[in-house]
């Protein structure tokens, strides 16, 4: 009898104690397509936070970094029955969220208070080793693209882009006329979005920069 009261006293105590193992993915996503909220809330629980933070990283800004965290998680339940058990959520997860901020800066983009919110970040982020960083991969790739362009190509996108000239003053520079600058500078932009929207948000500060 008193081996029995032991017994049942060591299986309350671990189930009150020890912690619920820990599901494994491949379950919760089994959860999940039977439309389980209760495995919903349990990776909400668990990844909430690092969402939250990968969206601060860029945005600098918590009401906005709040709503990636909710449209993210939104994307990922309505999209439920497309999960494959056999992959992991967390990355899966981040790979909504990655595309919803692209989404967002890109929406963000042709506001001029946007534009003037992102050159303020990088001026007085110069010291900023991510900043930098990010800023220095903006110029390599910049760079990779404009040897993509042809001779006169990479003229007009520099004198246009870099230099501010005008139509006007780049024909006069370069003796063509208006229409082949604008042909040219039509062109160099496609060819340069083209190679630009490999790297996501690289492409979004590119188009913010360039694209006005």
């Amino acid at each position: 009898m008193l081996n029995q009261i032991q017994a049942d006293w060591m299986g309350y105590f671990i189930s009150q104690v020890m912690p619920a193992p820990f599901e494994t993915d491949s379950l919760l996503v089994d959860r999940l397509h039977q439309g389980d909220e209760t495995a919903f809330r349990l990776i909400f629980d668990r990844l909430h936070r690092k969402i939250y933070l990968f969206a601060y990283h860029f945005l600098k800004d918590k009401s906005q970094s709040e709503e990636i965290v909710q449209d993210t998680f939104l994307n990922f339940w309505l999209h439920r029955e497309k999960l494959d058990r056999l992959r992991p959520i967390e990355p899966y997860l981040f790979t909504i969220a990655r595309r919803t901020v692209t989404d967002y800066w890109r929406k963000a983009a042709t506001a001029e208070n946007f534009r003037n919110q992102l050159y303020q970040r990088m001026e007085v982020s110069r010291n900023d080793t991510e900043e930098v960083v990010l800023l220095k991969d903006l110029q390599r790739i910049t760079e990779e693209g404009l040897q993509m362009l042809s001779y006169q190509q990479q003229q007009i996108f520099r004198l246009s882009r870099f230099d501010g000239l005008t139509y006007e003053e780049i024909a006069e520079k370069m003796q063509i006329s208006k229409d082949t600058v604008k042909y040219h500078l039509v062109n160099a932009m496609k060819k340069l979005r083209e190679h630009f929207e490999k790297y996501d948000v690289i492409y979004i500060i590119w188009l913010v920069i360039f694209i006005h």
